[in-house]
């Protein structure tokens, strides 16, 4: 269940990326695979959200400092578009188009995260 007034996140790990609410906190989390992150997933249910907020455009990805550029780069194409076949040929389908970048939360000790 996604929660109203949705203000999608997603949290670049160095072992998974999570999908979240910055209200409600992770929605979805996406551990690494044996090939790295796990995009096609991250696809998948940034679909399903889509599916759910259709005109929602926004969304801001948080990374931890040593975060590789390719890493933001994969990561930021995913969240903007999809492919999607249309008869014989792909296209682009939008998805979050409008994205945001900052630095994702620092983990404490106990659980939880400083801001």
């Amino acid at each position: 269940e996604l929660p109203k007034g949705l203000n999608l996140e997603v949290i670049v790990h160095d072992d998974s990326l999570v999908i979240a609410d910055r209200g409600t906190g992770p929605l979805h989390t996406l551990p690494n695979t044996a090939t790295g992150y796990d995009l096609d997933g991250l696809t998948q249910y940034l679909k399903f959200v889509k599916s759910r907020y259709p005109d929602k455009t926004e969304a801001t990805i948080l990374l931890e400092p040593q975060t590789p550029y390719d890493t933001l780069v994969q990561v930021m194409d995913r969240t903007r578009v999809v492919e999607v076949n249309a008869g014989l040929s792909t296209v682009q389908a939008a998805l979050f188009p409008e994205v945001s970048i900052g630095d994702a939360p620092i983990p404490v000790a106990g659980g939880g995260a400083r801001p």
